[in-house]
C-alpha cells in the first residue's frame, strides 16, 4: 500500500485532470469514466490509509491530541459519504443529460476533497517540527488557510514548484 502522501499526490492530480475535463463545453465520456474509476481507487486507497493511521494515533495519543484525530476520522468518514452519494446520483447517463449541472456538483466535490485533503497532510503527514499547531485545534477550521511553508500562488494547494521559489 502507497503511503498517504503519494495518495494525496495522486489523488490531487486526478482532480487537476478531472477539473480540466469540467472546464470543457462538453462531455468527453471516456476521459471521463477513466479520470472517475481511477479516483475512486486512489480515494478509496486514502480513505483506508487515513482511517488506519487515525485509530493508531488516537491510540497511542491521549485527550485533545486523540479527539483531534478522532474528529479527522469522522471527517474522513462525512467526505466519504458525500463521494459516494455524488458518484451514485450522478452516473454517465446522468451526466451525459445535465453536463452543466454535473459539472457545477462536481466542482463543489473537488473542493471539498482538496479540504480534506490539506487537513489531512497538516495533521498526519508534518513532521512535529512542520507542524502547525493551528491545524490541531480544529481540522474542520483549517479548511481554507494556507498551509505552512505553502507559496500563496501554488495552485491547489500544491507545495511550491521549484522554478517558483
Amino acid at each position: 500500500m502507497p503511503g498517504l502522501p503519494i495518495l494525496h499526490r495522486d489523488l490531487l492530480a486526478a482532480l487537476d485532470e478531472i477539473e480540466s475535463l469540467l472546464a470543457q463545453p462538453e462531455l468527453d465520456q471516456l476521459r471521463l469514466s477513466r479520470v472517475r474509476l481511477y479516483i475512486s481507487r486512489v480515494n478509496g486507497e486514502r480513505r483506508n490509509t487515513v482511517d488506519a493511521l487515525c485509530l493508531a494515533r488516537e491510540r497511542q495519543a491521549g485527550g485533545v491530541i486523540a479527539q483531534q484525530f478522532a474528529a479527522l476520522r469522522q471527517s474522513n468518514i462525512d467526505t466519504s459519504i458525500e463521494y459516494t452519494m455524488h458518484v451514485g446520483a450522478w452516473g454517465l447517463r446522468e451526466i451525459a443529460e445535465d453536463w452543466p449541472a454535473y459539472c457545477r456538483a462536481s466542482t463543489a466535490l473537488v473542493r471539498s476533497l482538496r479540504q480534506q485533503i490539506a487537513i489531512e497532510q497538516a495533521l498526519l503527514c508534518m513532521t512535529p517540527d512542520d507542524a502547525d499547531p493551528l491545524a490541531l485545534s480544529d481540522p474542520r477550521g483549517y479548511m481554507g488557510r494556507q498551509l505552512p511553508n505553502q507559496d500563496i500562488g501554488a495552485p491547489h494547494g500544491h507545495p511550491p514548484r521549484p522554478h517558483l521559489r
